[in-house]
């Protein structure tokens, strides 16, 4: 599995973004606004191509305000982009993985499938269709 990104939920897009300027980070296009997650999305990236993806809710019923509640901002899944979607899912979860979610497009990825799992001793992954 290779790592594709790092999610960060947070409250604010803008606070994060000027947090992470000064690491060295750029911001990525736009925006995206991902109604079946009920998010807004934005990617930055450093010199070492290192991908973070900022994870707004858009209501306070959103699992990711969930998150901020208990933790504040704060990194929260890793997403690994792999070629053998459904049969990695299987995989995991013969592994003692969670699945989270059904598997969903994703509008910030081209409506590729993404699929959230969980393991209490590594936490909360994201599985991405290549």
């Amino acid at each position: 599995m290779k790592t594709h990104h790092y999610g960060l939920a947070t409250q604010s897009l803008e606070k994060s973004l000027l947090e992470f300027k000064k690491l060295g980070y750029e911001k990525i296009g736009d925006v995206i606004f991902d109604p079946l997650q009920g998010v807004n999305l934005l990617f930055i990236k450093n010199e070492n191509d290192h991908l973070i993806e900022f994870v707004q809710p858009v209501n306070d019923k959103n699992p990711v305000s969930q998150i901020i509640k208990k933790n504040g901002t704060s990194l929260y899944h890793i997403c690994y982009e792999i070629d053998n979607f459904e049969e990695k899912i299987r995989e995991l979860k013969k592994q003692r993985f969670i699945q989270v979610i059904q598997p969903i497009p994703a509008i910030a990825f081209d409506n590729r499938k993404i699929c959230f799992l969980y393991n209490s001793s590594i936490g909360l992954i994201e599985l991405l269709e290549k």
